[in-house]
């Protein structure tokens, strides 16, 4: 067992990026000790990602590469990469330099204290000024439905001991968020600041409709208060209606004459009631879909080789 395992997932990395990302790690690993071992998880990338990866672990007996059979996203590929290390301590990061190696001898310092995960406060960003309103919106909604205290700071870069990864292997739920359910395992839970740099080069692996569909996973899996934004809507709109027959039977007993042409309100309210209905429909369609994700018992990736053996594994 190593003292500490780096799991990275690769999705189209350059070489220039992950050579300079394994020659990073090294020399920060080896402030620390010299017992570790770099997994870098390809992603079904679309360049030659593999082949550089096999490269480096030809190259670097400590770098092993995990080739996953096709593109199936970020946060699984995280959890075959926490599947395949053996580290007492795991590191988790991305492969495009934004989270820095020369960071991982604070967060090791931190995890010592008593922690066993350890995340990154992510400080003066990179971003566009509309991004951040956005995505401060998005952990606004998401913690008033999850009932949760998620940091927008916060990614995938973090220390993890051990036993909470264990722990993590036993969730094999499709809809993955690798915070989310460290969050929901327990164990002790703290954090570090630290500079974020620039992307390195590569294809981001997020694209709009990516963090869309990312977003509604997110919200879906980890609350169940869509479905009951739904019955209050309804319980909303009956109550409205009913003031509404209230007041036109005041108005007709205190003026016979008051006219009751109401064609507009009455087609605005049936279209506004049917919209309503569709939404909350909707949502519980979501949440039917993922029921049927789960009760197929489908594997959450399939690994197609590796840098040391050739594997079918699931």
């Amino acid at each position: 067992m190593p003292e500490i395992s780096i799991v990275a997932p690769v999705y189209n990395q350059h070489a220039m990026t992950l050579a300079e990302l394994v020659r990073r790690l090294v020399t920060s690993l080896s402030k620390i000790t010299d017992d570790f071992e770099i997994l870098l998880v390809d992603d079904g990338s679309a360049n030659d990602a593999w082949l550089t990866i096999n490269d480096l672990a030809r190259a670097n007996p400590r770098v092993t590469g995990l080739h996953l059979a096709r593109n199936f996203g970020q946060h699984v590929a995280i959890s075959a990469g926490l599947d395949h290390a053996e580290g007492k301590w795991v590191v988790v990061m991305d492969a495009d330099l934004q989270d820095r190696p020369e960071v991982i001898p604070d967060l090791y310092a931190k995890a010592q204290e008593g922690y066993d995960v350890v995340f990154v406060n992510r400080a003066n960003r990179p971003e566009r000024w509309l991004y951040r309103v956005f995505a401060a919106a998005f952990y606004l909604l998401l913690n008033a439905l999850s009932g949760e205290d998620y940091n927008r700071l916060q990614g995938n870069f973090s220390i993890v001991s051990a036993n909470a990864v264990r722990a993590f292997r036993r969730l094999r739920e499709p809809g993955r968020f690798y915070g989310g359910i460290l969050r929901w395992v327990g164990f002790r839970h703290t954090s570090i600041v630290a500079e974020h740099a620039p992307a390195g080069q590569g294809q981001s692996s997020y694209t709009l409709v990516k963090r869309v569909r990312f977003a509604i996973t997110l919200i879906v899996s980890f609350s169940t208060r869509l479905l009951y934004v739904s019955i209050v809507l309804g319980l909303l709109m009956a109550l409205a209606s009913f003031v509404m027959a209230i007041q036109i039977v005041i108005e007709k007993l205190v003026n016979p004459s008051y006219p009751l042409q109401g064609w507009p309100s009455v087609m605005t309210a049936i279209f506004f009631a049917a919209g309503v209905t569709n939404v909350g429909i909707g949502f519980a369609a979501i949440y039917v879909g993922r029921i049927l994700e789960q009760t197929r018992g489908r594997p959450l990736y399939i690994v197609a080789e590796t840098t040391s053996r050739s594997e079918l594994t699931a």
